[in-house]
């Protein structure tokens, strides 16, 4: 196929300060153009935002916050595991039961430092304050309870969890019991006490405990022989029912008899039983989980991944069935919801439902819920409600019309749509490691996380002995100015204050910068592939056909890319996104403290209502405008604002298609995070989890969703940019850079087929001149 010739444009002056050069140079279609650095004045607040951790650790690594995370504290108020406690690394806490009767916030708790978390029924040692001093000289300490008997016992057992010893109610242990038939029932003799048995079945068990009624199955036990001869069952009989055989007695109903031990402490207070109740339910199944970790691991993350990977490619062959189903299911239940209004409004009988619904139980032999009848039946009697709902079931038969008319009027774009789903499924296939983008993405977040929170303990517990230089440069500097403003309070609950606001928004930052990265990488390896796949010159790193390639290649390549020209533009966009949401997170603050007044004044209430969808609104647009600005960023080597620009026209060519990829995404990826984790789910309970099954299942849900989400997500970005760039090659190349399928789709093989055909008769024209 034939390119139209680059349209010539004269250079406009970007929003960001540089110029935008022509883009339709068909010798430089896609990603391999030559680049510049893009939004390079935004990357001084990438090193301000990573030199602030960094700061923070550096000048408050001593302070009491930096351990709180894996240490905890002792009655005395000093660190376990630090200093002269080097040795003892938890702390015990001996007497929870009177600390949540003094204070059931557990503020001033009672702890003890122990080299390991005791067992059960274990003593502990308390000890005097080893350098000599009081517990009044040390903030927060307290001095020993019991001096005169120093020790303490483990009424329940505990485990480790961040230096702190967690007691936990263990679940009740049982002891070997005996074994019982209740079907068929035992045969009680006249005279059990001295005639002696011939069948199983006249053994039977205890009068005291109800078991007389069943025969016993296994082997009598102790307590068993014990209540025989206590109810004056003799030495003979006893004997007799010991050696018959029992096995070849069949049972229908078994009946298990056994002895349960379990500790309960007497002076326990409703909210140390209920906490002891959490934790052991949290360690038994903690237990259970680790004991299965394999098994847990393997279906949700690994299985999760295989098949999510495994559907996706699925979708290059069914995607068109299953869009078909979904948009037939969609205007089943619209009609169905249009004959229920219409029923209510009093213009149908329901009679025809009902048939509908007495044919479905016979056919599929299950029995339709009463909710169901229940909406078949008229529920009001008075004109004013049927007149409201004879107006809203026209108003819904309308909609469905228009529905159907514009799903038939838009069948060129579910072409196009069903085209770009299968190329999106071909190109995960070529650049499997895509699926790995997010995953490390995501471990790096949570290392950044777990960093960002240890600042915010550091800060939140640094006093004014800790920081002397920036509280007094904040005296100086900063103090004076929010005092003018009517800001009174103390400098250092100022600057902490500050200090922790502007810890959140680097939280806010680091994380849009991770899903920016993420999408940046995956938009540049998509448009990679789909411009030079079959350019043996520019091919390297576009999928597992092209030459030196191995497994991760092609997004080391993208990520190289990103890191050395387009850093500045991620992280231009991270903060668009972060203010948003900040923005939010501070109005969700005011609305909080002004609940009261929201509360008395209506339309106080309604305001904060609306500003609240309006903060929503803008944050969705926003981070809708976003993702496509950085998929042009990695596409076209744009900076961010012109990228943002872009974004908009194309929005505005391409409402529609826009408007139908968006969906479908959002349809295929809700209906991978639901298959996925409850079929792995189902599939655990045949691997032998027995008991551990319900607890690992719900681990194996959680772990699934979040994998088959972030799948589903590089597939939504897969086909953000696969549109983006197949409209960039009708625009700008004709259709050059696409496959058979995309060509088919968007019309450019019936227009080859229509030039092949003039240039035929041409030349038979050509051929009956000269002849």
């Amino acid at each position: 196929s034939s390119s139209r010739a680059p349209r010539y444009t004269r250079p406009v002056a970007m929003c960001c300060g540089a110029r935008e050069d022509d883009d339709d140079d068909s010798a430089n279609p896609g990603p391999d153009i030559n680049r510049k650095c893009t939004d390079l004045f935004c990357l001084p607040v990438l090193v301000i935002f990573i030199l602030w951790p960094l700061s923070v650790i550096a000048c408050l690594k001593d302070v009491d916050g930096a351990y709180a995370l894996s240490h905890g504290h002792d009655h005395y108020g000093r660190f376990c595991g630090l200093n002269h406690l080097e040795e003892k690394q938890y702390v015990f806490y001996p007497d929870l039961q009177n600390d949540f009767k003094q204070d059931p916030s557990l503020l001033n708790r009672y702890g003890v430092c122990v080299e390991k978390c005791p067992e059960q029924f274990e003593t502990v040692e308390d000890y005097q304050d080893v350098k000599g001093g009081s517990a009044s000289n040390i903030k927060g300490g307290q001095p020993m309870r019991h001096p005169e008997d120093p020790t303490w016992l483990s009424d329940l057992p505990t485990f480790p969890l961040a230096g702190r010893c967690i007691p936990y109610d263990p679940p009740p242990t049982f002891s070997a019991g005996a074994e019982f038939c209740a079907d068929p029932p035992c045969l009680m003799t006249e005279d059990r006490k001295t005639s002696l048995p011939t069948n199983p079945r006249e053994v039977c068990g205890l009068q005291k405990d109800g078991t007389s009624r069943f025969w016993l199955v296994s082997k009598a036990d102790d307590i068993l022989l014990d209540g025989w001869r206590r109810e004056h069952v003799t030495e003979q009989v006893i004997k007799a029912a010991e050696d018959l055989d029992r096995g070849k007695e069949p049972c229908k109903i078994k009946v298990l008899r056994d002895t349960r031990v379990r500790t309960e402490s007497v002076d326990a207070s409703l909210i140390y039983s209920l906490l002891t109740k959490c934790t052991g339910y949290v360690f038994t199944g903690s237990a259970q989980v680790y004991n299965n970790k394999g098994i847990v691991l393997g279906l949700g993350v690994g299985g999760s991944m295989l098949l999510s990977f495994v559907i996706i490619m699925g979708f290059a062959f069914c995607v068109q069935c299953i869009l078909n189903v979904l948009m037939t299911c969609l205007f089943l239940v619209l009609i169905c919801a249009d004959y229920v209004l219409f029923l209510q409004a009093g213009l149908v009988t329901g009679r025809k439902g009902r048939m509908i619904l007495n044919f479905f139980e016979k056919a599929s032999q299950m029995d339709v819920p009463k909710e169901f009848n229940s909406l078949l039946e008229k529920q009001v009697n008075s004109q004013e409600w049927e007149s409201i709902y004879k107006w809203c079931a026209i108003g819904l038969a309308i909609g469905i019309v228009l529905l159907l008319c514009a799903a038939i009027a838009m069948r060129k774009n579910f072409r196009i749509l069903v085209a770009l789903l299968k190329e999106a499924s071909n190109t995960m296939r070529e650049m499997p490691s895509l699926l790995l983008t997010p995953f490390i993405l995501s471990c790096s977040m949570v290392g950044v996380s777990i960093v960002l929170l240890w600042v915010a303990l550091t800060i939140s517990t640094a006093r004014a002995a800790d920081v002397p230089n920036a509280l007094e440069a904040w005296r100086s500097h900063v103090y004076p100015a929010l005092d003018g403003l009517g800001l009174h309070q103390d400098p250092l609950q100022q600057m902490r204050q500050s200090a922790l606001v502007f810890n959140l928004f680097v939280f806010l930052f680091s994380y849009y910068m991770h899903v920016g990265m993420c999408i940046s990488i995956t938009a540049m390896c998509v448009s990679h592939w789909y411009f030079y796949r079959d350019d043996p010159d520019r091919n390297a790193g576009t999928g597992v056909h092209s030459d030196g390639w191995f497994f991760g290649r092609p997004v080391l390549l993208a990520l190289l890319r990103i890191c050395r020209h387009h850093v500045g533009s991620i992280v231009f966009g991270s903060c668009i996104m972060a203010v948003a949401t900040f923005l939010r997170i501070i109005f969700e603050y005011i609305a909080q403290k002004t609940k009261d007044v929201q509360e008395t004044n209506p339309l106080v209430r309604m305001i904060f209502c609306l500003c609240r969808c309006s903060l929503w609104c803008l944050e969705k647009v926003l981070q809708f405008i976003t993702e496509y600005a950085y998929v042009y960023v990695a596409v076209t080597g744009k900076p961010f604002c012109s990228a943002a620009r872009s974004s908009f026209v194309f929005f505005a060519k391409y409402p529609v298609q826009t408007a139908l990829d968006k969906m479908a995404s959002t349809a295929l990826g809700c209906l991978l995070c639901i298959t996925v984790p409850t079929g792995l789910a189902v599939a655990a309970y045949f691997c032998g989890l027995k008991d551990a099954w319900p607890v690992c299942a719900v681990v194996i849900l959680g772990l699934a969703y979040v994998t088959t989400r972030l799948a589903a997500g590089i597939y939504d970005v897969c086909i953000t940019t696969l549109f983006v760039c197949v409209m960039r090659d009708c625009e700008h190349y004709g259709g050059r850079y696409m496959s058979k399928s995309l060509k088919s789709a968007c019309g450019f093989a019936e227009l080859a087929r229509e030039s092949l055909a003039r240039q035929s008769n041409i030349e038979l024209q050509d051929t009956s001149f000269d002849s």
